[in-house]
């Protein structure tokens, strides 16, 4: 019984020294400039700012899902390749069109609006090749 505890104890440490760079907030996103990826920086930023449950997560009501790339490249005029003016998703993250995100929108910030938007220029891609 000591020895599994033990186990257990050493297990859990392991997995969380293994993860030092987990992102537990908007705010530790950092989008570079070019070769923005979707799951290093525009999956992590949408999880933690919009693709929540009541909003546009798993069990939303409103149809839009943010939490699943293929949703989001599926859902016409919400992400348009290669164009984010005519992109839904950056009207509404540069405060272009309204949208209820009282309390979110605090935790967005330039690189982010820059970042999003520069993902969508280069094609808002799966993988960066």
């Amino acid at each position: 019984m000591k020895i599994t505890f033990i186990l257990m104890l050493v297990i859990v440490s392991l997995v969380f020294m293994g993860c030092p760079d987990s992102i537990s907030s908007p705010k530790d996103i950092i989008f570079p400039e070019k070769d923005v990826s979707y799951t290093a920086q525009v999956e992590p930023f949408l999880n933690l700012t919009c693709a929540f449950s009541g909003c546009h997560g798993i069990g939303s009501t409103n149809g839009i899902y943010l939490n699943d790339y293929f949703q989001i490249i599926n859902t016409p005029g919400l992400v348009v390749a290669g164009n984010p003016d005519g992109s839904l998703l950056n009207q509404i993250i540069e405060e272009r069109k309204p949208h209820f995100t009282y309390f979110e929108r605090s935790n967005i910030t330039e690189n982010h609006k820059k970042g999003i938007r520069q993902w969508v220029l280069e094609g808002a891609k799966l993988s960066k090749n």
